[in-house]
């Protein structure tokens, strides 16, 4: 028959208690043929060092993210875009005014007057930046110069730059994009300039001319 045995330590004053649940059901403790450390009553696994992979069984449920908190949602957003064809002067950096929004989830997006984006309060870190424009001149005239810009504050900080001085070449597709640091109150705009020739004006057409932006991190 076996025994139970309890070693107490030496120098030990602590009470070792088993309890009960209430009611009438007996209760079975089966121990293993194995000698080993007992888990702490909150479940912690202090003196755990390791599971035998044969002692892992059963089916993982599948990953649902509908309880995580704390995730970035890459908002703020938005999407503006041209609902016109806009004149630029010849030679002249000229703000695109993006006047029709597809989203806009924090109203952080002017379409109406200085038709830019303006980092909410509390809402600085790193955003995405994109814009798309297609542009073209009148007749047979051409843009050999273009510069594409981001403008931040009021000062360009990024550019794409074409150079084509080929004779009736007059239509672009520019893209540029960047990712910026930004800090609340901070602001974004798209400029454009045509250097053309002869001397003319250039024109940014409704058709995929675009600005969007989100945050990152």
């Amino acid at each position: 028959m076996a025994k139970i045995k309890l070693q107490p330590e030496a120098s030990s004053s602590n009470v070792f208690t088993i309890a009960t649940p209430a009611g009438s059901t007996d209760y079975t403790i089966t121990l293993p043929a194995a000698t080993g450390t007992l888990l702490n009553s909150d479940g912690s696994a202090a003196s755990l060092t390791s599971i035998p992979a044969a002692n892992i069984t059963g089916t993982l449920p599948a990953i649902s993210g509908a309880n995580l908190t704390g995730l970035a949602g890459n908002t703020p957003s938005f999407h503006a875009y041209l609902n016109a064809t806009q004149g630029i002067a010849d030679n002249s950096a000229v703000k695109l005014t993006f006047m029709a929004e597809t989203w806009d989830t924090d109203s952080a997006f002017d379409n109406s007057t200085n038709y830019r984006f303006t980092v909410p309060a509390g809402e600085g870190g790193k955003y995405f930046i994109y814009s798309q424009i297609y542009t073209s001149t009148v007749s047979a005239n051409r843009i050999d110069v273009t510069e594409f810009m981001i403008y931040k504050n009021g000062a360009r900080i990024r550019r794409e730059y074409t150079d084509t001085n080929e004779a009736g070449f007059n239509r672009f597709t520019h893209k540029i994009t960047s990712v910026e640091d930004l800090s609340a109150t901070d602001y974004i705009e798209i400029y454009f300039k045509g250097n053309t020739e002869p001397t003319s004006s250039s024109y940014i057409y409704e058709d995929d001319s675009y600005f969007t932006m989100f945050k990152l991190l």
